[in-house]
């Protein structure tokens, strides 16, 4: 029995080995895949037919190509039309001589585009002034409130590593979110191994302490490797690494801690530059049973819009706060867990296999994420050819060589302008997940890599060349 065991081992060997091609061959052989784990899988989409099936029911991680799961449900469960909605509210009393006995309440669904620079909304508070001065208001004797009781207080899930948090792609979501969670610090920088000097921030953050430790690095080098460290709700970052020497300015970015508060802060010192004292302080809580009147709704861009940014340019920002409102679809309070359960029920739902399926964020940023090529490809797929809104799917993935995260993929080769596709990397990751055209033939297909010991450009260039070498 042990004979026929092994002889049944060394035939398997043989008949995988002979089911490579010669490009994916050339990838496990090479140097800087020793050690590490990939999984591949390209299906024509009309027939079915799989191009190349390489271990495509590991579960490995995603990256960022978890982001195509958070907008693709998002899609098919709040439609490309779908618009956050953040109403602004009062309760008590506005007397005769124009002054409110109460407060004014921001009150937040989730909505990661309120002064966003993606979307160039530098006016939305002055809109939000002029909405209280129409109402009559001269003087508010209570407080600016950001209600943010429509999410729980888990802005960022537990499992995101200390060396992220801080910086502006980690940034928590929220109930109310600003200026794109993210606030620049800008340096003078001198000699290689000095240390810059603090010029300011913007928007200013005057409330946060600043511990510097970074250095200014080689002449000639335009490498920012600087990095600012600290928790939600916590005004002390710490800030390493190196950024370029002999710089006039030069900038990096961070997360605002609390943004509902900054948010509450920055209405509340509006209405007092525009002669409308507010008698209180800037607060970020607030109950949703207190009786109000509403007077202003603040809208978002579509949903349509907002996943084109999310998936074109990676924006983990946008992609938390979709994956957190699909909670709300089922719940009165949005919650992690929630959205993890309706991601993975609805896809269940529509025949895709969830048993490897391991969700912990909407971005990719988890290490605890895992996802098979198989899964990528059966989401595609469907989405390609059972879902009313793929065409905003399809429009919101960048293309090779040309634009968003793909610019350099594929630049120069044949398959340039021919995969529409999501990159996914963090430390020793890549994958690329998306839709490939050629020949009049359409392809979905799922190329992941984890723990490859070459550098990224290095993994990117071997990926090109076993994407180029199947099709």
């Amino acid at each position: 029995m042990k004979k026929i065991l092994i002889a049944g081992v060394f035939l398997l060997n043989v008949f995988l080995a002979a089911a490579l091609t010669p490009g994916l061959k050339r990838f496990i052989d090479s140097p800087n895949f020793v050690g590490g784990n990939l999984a591949v899988l390209v299906k024509e989409i009309k027939s079915g037919k799989s191009v190349v099936d390489y271990r495509s029911e590991k579960s490995l991680l995603p990256a960022s190509n978890m982001k195509l799961i958070t907008t693709a449900t998002a899609l098919e469960l709040l439609g490309p039309d779908f618009r956050f909605e953040t109403p602004l509210e009062y309760d008590g009393t506005i007397d005769a001589q124009g002054t409110l006995h109460g407060n004014i309440y921001i009150v937040g669904s989730g909505d990661p585009t309120i002064g966003s620079e993606v979307f160039k909304d530098h006016d939305f508070i002055n809109r939000w002034v002029e909405a209280v001065r129409k109402l009559g208001i001269k003087t508010v004797l209570g407080h600016v409130i950001a209600d943010v009781s429509a999410f729980d207080k888990e802005v960022t899930p537990p499992d995101w590593t200390w060396e992220n948090m801080g910086n502006y792609f980690a940034a928590g979501v929220y109930g109310l979110s600003v200026y794109d969670n993210m606030y620049s610090i800008y340096f003078r920088t001198g000699a290689p191994g000095t240390t810059p000097l603090i010029l300011g921030t913007e928007p200013p953050m005057y409330e946060m302490t600043f511990h510097n430790k970074v250095k200014a690095g080689k002449t000639g080098e335009d490498d920012d490797d600087g990095y600012i460290h600290g928790a939600p709700f916590s005004n002390e970052r710490t800030i390493t690494g190196t950024i370029p020497a002999n710089r006039e300015s030069f900038h990096i970015n961070g997360d605002i801690p609390n943004p509902p508060l900054k948010l509450a802060s920055v209405f509340t010192q509006q209405l007092n530059c525009a002669g409308i004292p507010v008698s209180g302080a800037p607060l970020d809580d607030g109950q949703r049973n207190i009786s109000r009147t509403r007077f202003y709704l603040h809208v978002s861009p579509t949903l349509a819009e907002i996943i084109r940014e999310t998936n074109m340019q990676s924006n983990n920002v946008y992609a938390e706060h979709l994956f957190k409102r699909l909670a709300l679809i089922h719940n009165s309070v949005a919650t992690r867990d929630g959205a993890t359960q309706l991601v993975r029920d609805f896809w269940k739902q529509r025949g895709i296999d969830v048993s490897a399926f391991f969700q912990h964020d909407g971005c990719g940023m988890s290490p605890m994420n895992g996802v098979t090529p198989r899964f990528f490809v059966q989401l595609l797929t469907y989405m390609r050819t059972q879902s009313k809104y793929k065409e905003a799917f399809f429009a919101s993935l960048p293309v090779a060589g040309q634009n968003g995260t793909l610019k350099k993929l594929l630049a120069g080769t044949p398959l340039a302008g021919k995969v529409m596709a999501k990159s996914g990397s963090i430390r020793r990751v890549l994958c690329y997940s998306g839709y490939i055209e050629l020949s009049n033939k359409e392809y979905a297909f799922s190329v992941m890599v984890n723990n490859y010991t070459g550098s990224s450009t290095d993994a990117r260039k071997a990926i090109e060349q076993l994407l180029l070498s199947i099709l």
